[in-house]
């Protein structure tokens, strides 16, 4: 289905219920209702297969959903992507002593035209990644990996900053940084202090280069010494050490 305004209105006053009064209301069921959303069509089970623990999956699974339904506009329906939320929610929201944990409104309430919010939905952020970097599936993972409601600083920092998200090459680079191929996993200190430092030295790099003319290894060498341990890493993994 695909929430309307008075459908969003509601589920943002419960949302405020569980975060500012010691009386949180109970979910309101009447969001996935005609009530207040529309009939889009398909069938809920289809949410109710996804992997949530896995980013990727998820993401793959929502463009297989969005492709299904024929949504050619799903970029900017915030209704869906609100809708699928608002289903979702028992299974997404985290739970601290009991009482649901839901956090920003921006996890929730997707919103198409504020990039800077946009990216913190959990549902429409890591569908709208995945659909436009489909083909790197592989490099992907260093961006979609873990469960959908813990995105991590690595994800924060790079989907944050519009023109790093959606450079194919970007993606690339980062995956060469920190993806680590023998363990499949992120590579220690990915995150944190190291996430932000390289997308704060990318944006002054955007002021002298073309990132969009160059490929992902280009990237990866123009960065300073500080990144030699992640870039040293994979050389020795490239050789075979």
């Amino acid at each position: 289905m695909r929430m309307t305004e008075r459908g969003k209105l509601r589920f943002m006053a419960f949302l405020d219920s569980l975060k500012t009064t010691g009386q949180p209301q109970p979910f309101p069921h009447e969001l996935l209702t005609p009530e207040l959303s529309e009939v889009i069509g398909g069938d809920t089970a289809m949410l109710d297969g996804l992997n949530l623990d896995d980013k990727l999956a998820t993401a793959r699974a929502l463009n297989d959903i969005v492709a299904s339904l024929e949504l050619s506009s799903a970029e900017r329906d915030w209704g869906f992507w609100t809708w699928c939320a608002a289903y979702l929610f028992d299974r997404l929201c985290k739970k601290y002593g009991g009482r649901y944990a839901p956090g920003e409104t921006a996890i929730w309430i997707a919103e198409p035209d504020n990039w800077q919010r946009y990216y913190r939905h959990y549902l429409a952020s890591i569908w709208r990644v995945y659909a436009a970097h489909r083909e790197k599936r592989k490099e992907l993972v260093v961006l979609l990996n873990g469960p959908v409601n813990t995105p991590g600083e690595l994800w924060g920092q790079v989907a944050a900053t519009q023109t790093l998200i959606t450079n194919p090459s970007m993606i690339d680079a980062v995956h060469h940084l920190f993806w680590d191929k023998e363990r499949l996993a992120r590579k220690r200190g990915a995150g944190g202090g190291s996430a932000r430092r390289l997308t704060k030295v990318l944006r002054q790099f955007e002021l002298t280069y073309d990132f969009v003319a160059m490929t992902g290894d280009q990237i990866v060498r123009l960065l300073p010494s500080e990144f030699d341990r992640f870039k040293e890493l994979n050389a020795a993994q490239s050789a075979g050490v």
